[in-house]
């Protein structure tokens, strides 16, 4: 089964899965390009449940069974992703899209800005058109998961981004997911507070700050952004369709 929303479909339907299977979608998506099986494809999805998601080796820190206990019992439990970073909260008020497509070596695709790039500014071109002009790709100092292509708002940051890469089965060709999460929902103080939690449970004197972080719904109605959502996916899958 490929349960991804490929850009030439005309399904680009938001989902709605629990984290967990959120999860295994991008991670089935990028699997269907290293066997060969799709040169290109999308997902979009808001998770039905919520969790703290973070690498895998966060589970070698000291204190960490002990966190994650302590975030269960409010109702955040712990899952584990394939990117790095730190922590980052998934909810209801957060959605995900995930673009996966083949590269060639020696292509200009074959480069960690170029998948950044073609998710992040097509994102800002999006929210101009939603009339919010000072989008842009930056740094959030004070932020979770902070990094060089967020998309922002000023300079708070609405949307993290990652990537992943593999090997394509049998060739030198790489298979490239690049991942953003935008909350839409909610206040960035929710979020931020469960991220902070964690780090005070295994001992971790960084905090982050709300004032680092916007969600879209404290800029337009919830509703506009999510009936806008097509128009963002179909400039995400035009702009990574073609690799020079």
């Amino acid at each position: 089964m490929m349960p991804a929303c490929i850009p030439d479909s005309d399904d680009m339907t938001l989902r709605r899965p629990s984290v967990a299977e959120g999860l295994a979608m991008e991670e089935a998506l990028l699997e269907s390009i290293c066997h060969g099986e799709s040169d290109l494809g999308l997902v979009v999805w808001s998770p039905c449940d919520r969790a703290l998601v973070m690498p895998r080796r966060h589970e070698r820190l000291a204190g960490f069974s002990e966190a994650r206990e302590a975030l269960e019992a409010r109702g955040w439990p712990i899952q584990f992703r394939s990117t790095g970073g730190t922590p980052v909260p998934q909810s209801t008020a957060v959605i995900n899209v995930a673009l996966a497509r083949r590269c060639r070596i020696g292509s200009s695709a074959a480069h960690l800005e170029w998948g950044y790039r073609r998710l992040g500014e097509p994102w800002c071109d999006w929210l101009r058109e939603l009339g919010i002009e000072d989008s842009n790709l930056g740094e959030a100092p004070g932020a979770y998961c902070d990094g060089r292509f967020n998309v922002r708002i000023g300079e708070r940051k609405l949307v993290g981004t990652a990537q992943r890469w593999r090997r394509v089965r049998g060739c030198r060709d790489m298979a490239l997911l690049v991942h953003g999460a935008m909350q839409v929902g909610g206040r960035p103080e929710v979020l931020v507070e469960v991220v902070n939690a964690f780090q005070a449970a295994i001992g971790d004197p960084q905090r982050f700050s709300p004032a680092s972080h916007v969600a879209l719904g404290q800029l337009l109605p919830e509703a506009r952004g999510e009936a806008a959502l097509p128009e963002l996916l179909e400039r995400l899958a035009k702009a990574v369709k073609y690799v020079f």
